[in-house]
């Protein structure tokens, strides 16, 4: 467990070494300008139509996987929910 400590110690004493560095002032107003620059984005029109066409065929897309999900299970049979439940029976029974 010493180790340990001795580890955290030293790791700890690296910081003390640690100066603040001086920067220019040509460099800091640098940064400040790059931060106050207003920068704006706008889509063009291309761009709002090929976004609005993504979600129509997603929702579509989306719209036919769930009509034909809900058509196979109301043609499934007894028997699919019986292999559904063997399952939870199997894994939730109590007899050991």
């Amino acid at each position: 467990m010493k180790t340990k400590e001795n580890w955290i110690a030293e790791t700890l004493e690296t910081l003390d070494g640690v100066q603040r560095v001086d920067v220019s002032f040509s460099v800091k107003e640098a940064i400040k300008s790059n931060f106050n620059q207003n920068k704006t984005s706008s889509i063009t029109a291309v761009q709002k139509w090929t976004i609005a066409a993504s979600i129509i065929v997603l929702l579509g897309v989306n719209l036919v996987s769930m009509v034909h999900y809900s058509k196979n299970q109301s043609t499934e049979t007894a028997y699919s929910s019986d292999t559904k439940n063997v399952v939870y029976n199997e894994y939730f029974s109590t007899d050991y």
